[in-house]
């Protein structure tokens, strides 16, 4: 029931109520105004609520899961004015007189029972008193508080104490909060806080317990912390904080201990954290190649300095400062007629601050930040091998945050990061505000650093040398308008590279990165010069407002870009060991577009370009290339190239924007692919390429025009056992941490995840009519065709290969190859055998199959007319039936039966024939009435004639036969020597 009256207004509720299944709620009250003031009064309650049904899909799998049953009443009694919106928070607090109360009877969320208060009242309009306690299945919370209002704060007042002994218990309720699916809580926490007074004169006083806690993806082992803090003058701080076992996502701390005493004017801080973790494996190789730096620059007398390109950046266009930047480069590549002057187990990092100081202001006027000095700051392993990776000492600092903005500023002073030298005689920063952005204004120097020990250590194997040092500097303003003057660039000395043919001198004469900014206008410039690299050089002016701190990636950009090679080759120590470029390259483009798309306009041109690489048989020489750029396009006009009497030929577009993609057409005319002594190939044929940014398509169609795969020779050559590599003169002979270092960089190398590349094969593969394959006692040519696809960027052919006019060496005999195939169906390493191989000149036919896969075959013997496996296997090895075999044929018949079966096809007696350059070698007896030992050896010189020749141990000449086999049962013979004849023989089988 609903009353209300027009003067004074009123509205009343005698009785509402609400219901839904077995929820219900309730409301009776009512308001009243009278003096510009309103008087509210009611009381509401709420029994056996469910919120997942209110909430829906929004709420989520856990609020579904429930069970929730929610219990609870409020009453309040409340006097406001009516203009209480316009009023501050405080002014709210002292001007809302009454009391208001909530209670939640015993209730069900989620499963775990709670049950709770709150209370607030003000009665007098002097303080506001505040109260609430919650209990959780046994964890309890409570506060406490008081709030003068219209004092100064002396009296204001707030306890808080929380007692945790079952987290475990509160896990549904974690999961409520939307964390991720298997998040728990565990472990027992209690704490008792105190704060008095008001900001900024503030005295807090309290303890900390934490066991075995576990909230999601954060834990603590153990915390305990007790401190008594005040920030008026004087006032004593004392705090005492230690912590193990914390760990939260990634990141682990193993120990912190961290003590604060003395005064809140004058105190002193030490800290140390302990951790498990490690900086990145680079960190140490990096910071071991500049400590050999700064070792060697100290130890090494000064060499004179070289020249150096100067740029001044000025609002001129960007192709005039460009082009004066690469004609100066030009003319110093040029003028230079001499060479420049020579994760380890349990390891931890350490954390150590040592810092005093003293809050600024007072609590009447307000506190206005924290001055100090910082003594010692220090990142490094625990253990105290090699040097911090980062330090500082005697730092003064300060920082700013009651009169304005945050600021920090630190007096001139100098870090050491990860082994490089930082000084810095400026550093002020400033926090951005609603209407001002951040400021800033640095100045500093980078220290010279010798460059090849730290290239030495980053590139272990890559045979770096030399006396280069850079040296940098810093100089940024934000106020009014941002201005900067950043350079990183060549001091002195040149590098070398050491491979495994000599040293070569880089010759560089400058090398120079630099951005200045004045006006809004940014110039990014780039140079290298060297007798050996050539020169290249860049500038790049992007343009924004004045006050902008850095370029957007829709900032439009204007500049130029040239690059000169005189000879590739000296870039061949970038590309893998045992490749070797050669040739002239030069690219002249002007840039435009934007920042986060350039667009290049010029052109690419390349002259007698090559590629080798002699241990795998790669020489590709008189190689051509133009190419033309085009905005955010560029195109392969043509690029050319030879290997072996043939030529292979490039062209297409690319897009270059935002999403790179390229179409390319490959076209080959006999162009030798491989030309190693073992593994020789020349095709023909034509492709279409497609390239994405992550992906790679292929389609096309080639024919071999000739080879051979020899895989009887061994694969490339290696040092035998008993050699040792010595280290060449001048190199540093490695230390622990260098060993563990590298040892670290190669784990990160190889657990770095890579892009997967999406992959879209399509190729027809002909082998043509002159590809042969030889080794393991097969000579044959290779004929048929093969698909090779890329389902699911996996490498799957198809297609039947077979062997024409083929012999297979086994047992000692030369097996011609009657039917050879090998059919791919997906799997490249295990196609479908089937194949036959019979012994000529027999009167019978014999020989051997295999069926199956290649990773499983099954060989068996056969003949025509069929006979026993003996026979078969006599007629195989000694060319006659089993009939009046002697011992030792029967022993060679046992060898060869034990060799087909391990899988053997050959034993050592073939590795001999091979050597010899014969096809049949052998020892029997004789079958007369005097045995004697008679040695045979033969060559097959075609399918039909035969030449050997035999002789006994014991007679003193032998005799040599020409065998011509007419037919399958006719066979001519003539024989020389101790036995002169010439016989016409004719065979007759019968059963």
């Amino acid at each position: 029931r609903l009353a209300a009256t027009a003067c004074p207004p009123r509205f009343e509720s005698r009785s509402a109520e609400a219901k839904a299944g077995d929820a219900r709620a309730t409301l009776r009250g009512g308001a009243a105004r009278a003096a510009a003031t309103w008087h509210l009064v009611g009381r509401t309650a709420l029994t056996r609520f469910d919120p997942a049904a209110w909430l829906g899909d929004a709420g989520g799998p856990a609020w579904r899961a429930g069970p929730h049953r929610l219990n609870g009443d409020a009453r309040f009694d409340l006097t406001l004015p009516e203009a209480v919106a316009s009023l501050t928070p405080m002014q709210q607090l002292a001007a809302i007189r009454g009391e208001a109360s909530a209670t939640l009877a015993p209730s069900v969320l989620a499963g775990v029972p709670i049950g709770g208060e709150v209370n607030w009242r003000n009665a007098d309009g002097v303080a506001a008193q505040a109260r609430v306690a919650l209990d959780a299945d046994g964890n309890t919370a409570r506060f406490e508080g008081r709030v003068a209002l219209n004092e100064s704060g002396a009296s204001d007042a707030w306890n808080a104490t929380l007692k945790a002994p079952a987290l475990a218990k509160l896990t549904p309720l974690l999961r409520l909060t939307g964390a991720p699916a298997g998040s728990a809580a565990a472990g027992s926490l209690d704490a008792q806080a105190s704060v008095s007074g008001r900001w900024p004169a503030l005295t807090s006083e309290g303890r900390l317990e934490a066991r075995g806690v576990r909230v999601g993806n954060a834990s603590v082992q153990r915390a305990d912390a007790h401190w008594r803090l005040g920030t008026a003058a004087r006032a004593p701080v004392d705090l005492e904080a230690t912590l193990s076992g914390a760990a939260l996502g990634g990141a682990s701390i193993e120990t912190l201990q961290a003590r604060l005493q003395g005064t809140s004017d004058a105190h002193r801080l030490e800290a140390r954290i302990e951790s498990r973790g490690l900086p990145p494996a680079w960190t140490d190789a990096l910071q071991a190649g500049i400590a050999d730096a700064n070792a060697a620059s100290a130890a090494a007398p000064a060499s004179s300095k070289a020249a150096t390109i100067a740029v001044t950046p000025s609002p001129s266009p960007a192709s005039a400062s460009a082009a004066a930047i690469v004609a100066t480069a030009a003319s110093a590549a040029a003028s230079a007629s001499a060479p420049a002057p020579a994760t380890t187990a349990g390891a931890r990092s350490v954390a150590v601050l040592k810092a005093e100081g003293g809050l600024v202001g007072s609590a009447r006027s307000g506190l206005t930040g924290w001055r100090g000095t910082i003594d010692q700051l220090e990142f490094r392993r625990a253990d105290g091998r090699g040097a911090p990776w980062v330090s500082t000492r005697d730092l003064r600092i300060e920082a700013r945050w009651g009169d304005g903005p945050a600021r920090v500023i630190m007096q001139p002073g100098r870090i050491d990061l990860i082994g490089a030298g930082l000084r810095w005689s400026r550093f002020d920063w400033q926090a951005a505000q609603a209407s001002s952005p951040m400021r800033f204004d640095v100045q500093a120097e980078l220290e010279p650093l010798l460059v090849a020990p730290l290239l030495r250590r980053l590139q272990p194997d890559f045979g770096w040398g030399g006396d280069l040092k850079i040296g940098g500097r810093i100089d940024i303003r934000s106020a009014p308008a941002v201005t900067a003057d950043v350079v990183l660039e060549r001091r002195e000395g040149d590098l070398t590279v050491t491979d495994d043919v000599s040293t070569q001198k880089l010759g560089l004469t400058d090398l120079r990165f630099g951005l200045a900014a004045a006006d809004g206008v940014w110039n990014f410039t780039q140079a290298l010069a060297g007798k050996t690299l050539g020169v290249a050089a860049g500038a790049v002016v992007a343009r924004t407002a004045p006050g902008a701190t850095w370029p957007s990636a829709q900032t439009p950009i204007e500049g130029v870009l040239e690059l000169q090679v005189a000879n590739l080759g000296a870039w061949g120590n970038w590309v893998p060991a045992g490749w070797r470029l050669g040739g002239t390259l030069r690219a002249s483009a002007s840039i435009g577009g934007r920042i986060g798309a350039p667009e290049y306009t010029g052109s690419v041109v390349g002259h007698e370009l090559s590629v080798r690489n002699f241990l795998e048989g790669v020489n590709v020489a008189d190689g051509d290339l133009a190419m033309s750029l085009q905005g955010k396009s560029a195109r392969i006009e043509h690029l050319t190239a030879r290997a072996g009497s043939g030529t292979l030929s490039l062209s297409g577009d690319a897009s270059l924007g935002e999403t790179p993609q390229a179409q390319l057409k490959l076209k080959a005319d006999r162009f030798q692919v491989l030309g190693r002594v073992d593994r020789r190939i020349v095709a023909s044929g034509d492709a279409q390429v497609r390239l994405g940014s992550d992906t790679l398509a292929v389609d096309g169609k080639f024919t071999v025009d000739e080879g051979l795969v020899d895989f009887t020779r061994g694969d490339a050559p290696t040092l035998g056992s008993d050699v040792q590599v010595v280290r060449r003169k001048g190199d540093a002979p490695p230390t622990p941490e260098s060993i563990e270092a590298a040892a670290r960089a190669r784990q990160a190398a190889t657990t770095t995840p890579t892009p997967v590349r999406k992959v879209a094969l399509d190729l027809q593969v002909d082998m043509g009519q002159k590809l042969r394959i030889r080794g393991r006692g097969l000579d044959a040519l290779l004929r048929g065709s093969l698909r090779i696809t890329s389902p699911d960027n996996r490498l799957s052919v198809d297609g039947t290969l077979f062997t024409v006019d083929g012999t297979y060496a086994a047992y000692g005999q030369k097996l011609s190859i009657d039917r050879g195939r090998l059919t791919f169906n997906g799997d490249v390493a295990s196609p479908r055998l089937d194949i036959q191989a019979t012994r000529p000149d027999l009167d019978i036919r014999v020989g051997v199959t295999v069926t199956g896969t290649a990773l499983n075959p099954r060989v068996r013997l056969f003949s025509e007319p069929d006979t026993s496996e003996m026979d078969k296997l006599s007629w195989l090895v000694l060319g006659r039936a089993s009939e009046g075999l002697g011992r030792a044929d029967t022993a060679l018949l046992q060898r060869a039966a034990l060799a087909l079966l391990s899988g053997e096809g050959s034993g050592g007696s073939d590795q001999i024939t091979r050597a010899l350059g014969l096809d049949d070698l052998s020892i029997r007896q004789s079958d007369g009435e005097v045995s004697q030992t008679i040695v045979s050896l033969g060559k097959q010189l075609s399918q039909r004639w035969y030449i050997g020749y035999e002789q006994g141990l014991n007679a003193t000449g032998g005799n040599w036969q020409l065998i011509y086999r007419i037919a399958r049962r006719f066979t001519l013979r003539a024989q020389a020597g101790s036995d002169n004849a010439v016989d016409l023989i004719w065979t007759w089988r019968w059963q």
